[in-house]
């Protein structure tokens, strides 16, 4: 082979190679060009992210509501079938929400027994025993207290000093004004037989 031939070999040899380099860098960048471009996410900081992420605060109104004391105008108030009991009569004093909100209530009602004329008949129940807790009345529920009464035929003519009620005069716990329910019976009006009521309680002592 003479030397210009080889000469023209070599030539040509480079002249493959750079084109084959050229087609290759080509090839990479119509590539690239058609991907879409990666983009970050925009950052967040902890407070706004807990925020996003947080469930909404629930409304408290209806805890509000049932928060308070159950008044005078949201209930009715009845006397519930008596039971006898260890030398006592229990009668069941019942508050029933006729209203449509929630409310409380929590201990001792005032308890007085009346004769026809409206006067009182002794002293109040005596507001002991029992377990004072928070009752929930939601519209329609009832609670009730117990109230004892002693048996006259328990203590000497002295000692009770009989007579019979009319009616039953209520307070509601936490209440200033009170309601009446006709109830005929037999009541000492002496300290030695004094009624005695119990806190009030879930449900109508049914």
């Amino acid at each position: 082979m003479t030397a210009r031939a080889w000469f023209a070999r070599l030539a040509l040899a480079a002249f493959v190679v750079a084109g084959c380099s050229s087609s290759s860098s080509g090839g990479s960048d119509n590539t690239a060009a058609t991907e879409p471009p990666v983009t970050s996410s925009p950052s967040v900081s902890t407070s706004e992210s807990a925020s996003q992420s947080a469930t909404p605060t629930p409304s408290f109104s209806s805890t509000v509501q049932a928060s308070k004391d159950c008044r005078l105008s949201q209930l009715d108030f009845s006397i519930g079938q008596g039971q006898g009991a260890a030398g006592s009569t229990i009668l069941p004093l019942v508050f029933t929400n006729h209203s449509k909100r929630a409310c409380t209530m929590f201990g001792y009602p005032g308890v007085s027994f009346l004769d026809a004329q409206g006067n009182p008949l002794g002293q109040p129940a005596d507001r002991r025993g029992g377990e004072k807790a928070v009752v929930t009345l939601g519209p329609g529920d009832a609670a009730n207290a117990q109230l004892r009464i002693p048996d006259p035929g328990n203590f000497s003519p002295a000692d009770c000093n009989v007579a019979t009620s009319a009616s039953i005069l209520v307070y509601p716990p936490g209440e200033k004004h009170s309601t009446t329910a006709p109830e005929a019976t037999q009541v000492c009006t002496t300290e030695a037989g004094r009624s005695v009521v119990l806190p009030v309680v879930p449900g109508n002592g049914g």
